[in-house]
């Protein structure tokens, strides 16, 4: 049976996909629907409706060629300057003002633990770094999307809670279960933050996969700002010293805190407001390092193989493998997100598989890593948390390879490797969880 929605609904991916903003898309389907209506009035089904209203809007091609000429030359000002719509004009000034208030208020609870004596290098800085910038991004965010009273006082709830058990856990020498929770926490409380940006829908899987292209906007985003913060911190300080006035107090005691709680902030701020002109960037980013991560592995295990080097007793490989497996992970779960639904198989598809498949390989290789530094040295927070993450980490990529597998197949369609991973992101707060507020007690604050 012709399923009108989706069939509209796929030809607005396909028009998002050639690079249309959303603003357009929006547009053209409403044309689209008019059309189908006027033409099953008329007499004829839905599905002849359709095709014909779909050729008399023409080549998908040309309208995105033809739209593309339009707006081109206007991106910077739809990036920068305000709408012509009066209301519109009028609500992003208030977020724009909501922003600036929020960092000031982030900065000058950064700036809390120089009360008790802790500086910006402190370990307690570091352990508390999610709740100078997460619980404003959290506001920030329920408030653009006018969220209910009782999501807001809950997620503030758990960063209260949060917040209390971290610092009242007391921490002794070596300090591995507090650097374990300086690293698991920002992951944790982070994906509390998908649930401010979320909403009610966060148990849903187009929801989640949302949240999880707004996490690889932000990143991109954030890394663009923060190294423009950076270049203006060693502004400041050089035509300082120009003039024999030293300030480099002034950039680390009050510019490097205020200035990165507010990239933290406007970047989301950015990636919400023009978030159909972003979208058209990072996923091009995922595809040239997608085969650019595939060879760097492919070639590391083959001079692995060839010089027979063993990893085994480098304690540097499993911190750089973790961290690469990381951003592998990464990459894999963007271009997931970032692909359209209803497309068919690509050669970033295949190439997405590739990077899995030897994905799996080097997880496997830092799993024995692993096993054998336990077996050797005993057990530790930093070798258990390792395991954990690898463990997961692994069930994940072999999940994801066998989706693609059946999807190549064409025994299930894309949506389903989609639901999987975005329900599986639970599996990680778990972890994260365990690791943040079991590992310390179990390993008794050490």
């Amino acid at each position: 049976m012709f399923d009108l929605e989706h069939n509209v609904k796929s030809w607005g991916d396909y028009l998002r996909s050639k690079g249309l903003s959303e603003t357009d898309v929006v547009e053209l389907e409403s044309h689209l629907l008019d059309q189908i209506d006027d033409l099953v009035n008329s007499g004829l089904s839905q599905e002849e409706a359709f095709i014909i209203s779909v050729k008399r809007l023409g080549n998908v091609n040309m309208i995105s060629e033809e739209y593309s000429k339009i707006n081109t030359e206007n991106l910077w000002k739809h990036l920068l300057v305000d709408s012509t719509d009066p209301t519109a004009k009028s609500r992003n000034r208030r977020q724009i003002l909501l922003v600036i208030l929020l960092s000031l208020l982030a900065g000058t609870t950064a700036k809390i633990p120089y009360l008790f004596g802790a500086d910006v290098g402190s370990i307690v800085f570091f352990k508390n770094i999610s709740f100078y910038v997460l619980p404003f991004i959290a506001y920030f965010l329920t408030t653009k999307h006018s969220s209910t009273m009782k999501l807001r006082w809950s997620l503030l709830g758990v960063f209260a809670v949060m917040c209390m058990i971290i610092n009242f856990y007391p921490s002794y020498e070596p300090y591995h279960t507090e650097i374990l929770t300086t690293i698991h926490l920002p992951l944790l409380l982070w994906l509390v933050t998908g649930v401010a940006y979320m909403g009610k829908d966060w148990r849903t899987s187009k929801a989640r996969m949302d949240f999880l292209r707004f996490t690889g906007e932000c990143v991109i985003y954030g890394s663009l700002l923060m190294l423009g913060l950076m270049v203006l911190m060693m502004f400041t300080i050089m035509i300082f010293q120009s003039i024999s006035i030293e300030l480099e107090w002034f950039v680390e005691d009050h510019l490097i805190i205020y200035g990165g709680t507010a990239v933290a902030l406007i970047t989301v701020y950015l990636v919400g407001a023009k978030k159909s002109v972003v979208e058209n960037f990072a996923p091009i980013l995922a595809k040239i390092f997608s085969p650019l991560f595939l060879l760097t592995m492919l070639a590391f295990l083959s001079v692995m193989v060839i010089t027979r080097t063993s990893p085994f007793m480098e304690r540097e490989f499993l911190i750089g493998f973790d961290l690469l497996l990381g951003v592998v992970l990464g990459i894999v779960l963007y271009t997931i997100s970032a692909r359209n639904l209803y497309e068919k198989q690509t050669i970033f598809d295949y190439l997405n598989t590739a990077l899995i498949a030897v994905a799996i390989i080097v997880d496997c290789v830092a799993l024995s890593a692993i096993v054998f530094r336990l077996s050797e040295y005993g057990i530790t927070p930093n070798k258990l948390a390792a395991l954990g993450e690898n463990i997961l980490l692994l069930i994940n990529l072999i999940a994801l390879l066998v989706l693609y597998i059946r999807y190549f197949a064409s025994k299930i369609e894309f949506k389903r490797i989609e639901t999987w991973q975005t329900k599986y992101l639970t599996v990680y707060a778990i972890w994260f969880a365990i690791v943040v507020l079991v590992f310390p007690i179990v390993f008794h604050f050490r």
